[in-house]
């Protein structure tokens, strides 16, 4: 009896257990049906990605979106150096759309493509007119002395005393692309190139590959930057930055200071004992000199006054003392000459007396010996451009030229003989090769010489030819 109680009690318990069990089962079965149906459900909750209420697309995780813009436009400001925030309104809304598409790599890339980049700047306002965004920091103080120390001259002799912009400058905050800000250094060196009528071409300081959206071109490696400093070209709020050649007026006033000669004056003592082609000078005279100050006024670096404000004289002048003759030069030539080139010599071809050609041209050896083709003094020994080393000779009636030498042996107011060497045949001057050019000159009463063509040449083998 006791034994048939334990296995009923036994079987009771084995049916309750069993019960159990499949009501576990059932229990199991049910919640992992509902908790599929409530993932399915809820997996077709996505988020539409709106750029200024524009839908670009739809992603599962709003973190994906939210890390990858907080990450680009961290990245760009590092590249930039700048704060950096998006330039249009991103939107993430929750919505229920079973079976819908989702790209977030697409997403991103449509967000790099549109969403543009936006950082605080200052503008600089020119009379009125918008023309360049600066840094955020940017000191209006600061620029005008920049751009006015552009155009200051501080040299040895110049001082810059004052330097004003004399046109309306102002700074207003904006908020602008990053790639068009420029730095305060590359406005001013703009504005100076503009002033002074440089030829500016756009591509000169715009880099037509930066243009655009700046996310777009952060596509590929991030660590190499494009960035470079651009002549902006627009407000983000409805504004234009001038696209016209910009002019700031610079006027400035410098302290030239410049060191001038003070020509030397001469004194004359005259003396009846000596021609009147001779001179002597007794003491040599010496140029002083002054320091003179002038104040110039100059607008964008072009002088446009000048003043003499102060003259100071720091070396004074030494008079030169020259005596001079008063007599005049004998009628000692004799009228009958004798030959000019020592051995003969010949008649170059085609280089005889003519309307053209004023004498004639005996051509010799290097260094052939000059002579005085008649006695007389000697009025010029020197050099000309055309003559070279040359000699005139006044003989009272008549007048005699020696051109080309290679050097002369006499000085001027020497008195010479007839046949007495003078100097030595050259090819100086305006000459094809050695040989003397001789002219003789019918004085014209005057007893002078004045100018070159004064008295009339004559052909001198009139004198040689029996």
């Amino acid at each position: 009896m006791e034994q048939k109680s334990v296995y009923e009690s036994f079987k009771i318990s084995l049916k309750a257990k069993n019960i159990r069990a499949s009501y576990y089962i059932l229990t199991s079965s049910l919640f992992l049906i509902i908790s599929l149906a409530m993932f399915h459900y809820l997996n077709n909750y996505v988020y539409v990605v709106m750029v200024d209420d524009r839908e670009i697309g739809v992603v599962q995780d709003a973190k994906d979106i939210e890390l990858f813009v907080d990450d680009l436009t961290e990245r760009c400001g590092e590249l930039y150096g700048m704060h950096i925030k998006p330039g249009k309104k991103i939107a993430l809304i929750k919505e229920f759309r079973p079976d819908s598409d989702r790209q977030t790599e697409a997403v991103q890339q449509a967000i790099r493509n549109s969403l543009g980049l936006l950082t605080e700047a200052k503008i600089l306002i020119i009379n009125g007119k918008p023309v360049f965004a600066l840094p955020e920091d940017s000191e209006l103080e600061l620029l005008i002395t920049s751009l006015a120390a552009a155009y200051s001259r501080n040299q040895v002799s110049v001082k810059t005393i004052e330097s004003v912009v004399t046109d309306e400058l102002s700074l207003e905050s904006a908020r602008v692309e990053p790639s068009e800000v420029s730095t305060l250094e590359e406005a001013v060196a703009f504005l100076v190139k503009s002033n002074r009528g440089e030829s500016l071409q756009a591509s000169s300081f715009i880099d037509s590959s930066n243009r655009g959206s700046p996310f777009s071109r952060y596509s590929g490696n991030l660590s190499s930057p494009t960035h470079s400093s651009l002549i902006p070209n627009g407000y983000v709020q409805d504004n234009s930055l001038s696209s016209e050649p910009v002019f700031v007026n610079v006027r400035t006033l410098e302290e030239l200071t410049v060191r001038e000669p003070i020509p030397f004056s001469t004194e004359i003592e005259y003396d009846e004992e000596m021609w009147v082609v001779q001179k002597d000078v007794l003491e040599q005279g010496k140029d002083g000199a002054k320091e003179i100050t002038y104040h110039i006024t100059r607008e964008n670096g072009v002088e446009v006054a000048r003043s003499k404000v102060g003259e100071r004289v720091v070396e004074e002048p030494v008079t030169q003392l020259e005596v001079h003759g008063t007599a005049q030069v004998p009628n000692i030539g004799s009228g009958r000459f004798v030959w000019p080139v020592e051995d003969g010599g010949e008649i170059t071809p085609g280089r005889g007396f003519s309307e053209w050609h004023t004498g004639i041209d005996i051509a010799a050896d290097l260094g052939t010996n000059i002579l005085a083709a008649d006695s007389g003094v000697v009025w010029f020994s020197g050099r000309g451009g055309s003559q070279g080393n040359y000699i005139i000779i006044y003989h009272g009636s008549y007048w005699t030229l020696y051109l080309h030498n290679e050097v002369n042996l006499v000085n001027k107011g020497d008195q010479v003989e007839k046949g007495e060497v003078i100097g030595r045949l050259g090819s100086t001057g305006r000459s094809s090769g050695p040989h003397l050019h001789f002219e003789i000159r019918l004085d014209d009463g005057t007893g002078e010489w004045l100018g070159y063509y004064q008295h009339k040449p004559i052909d001198p083998l009139r004198f040689f030819n029996p």
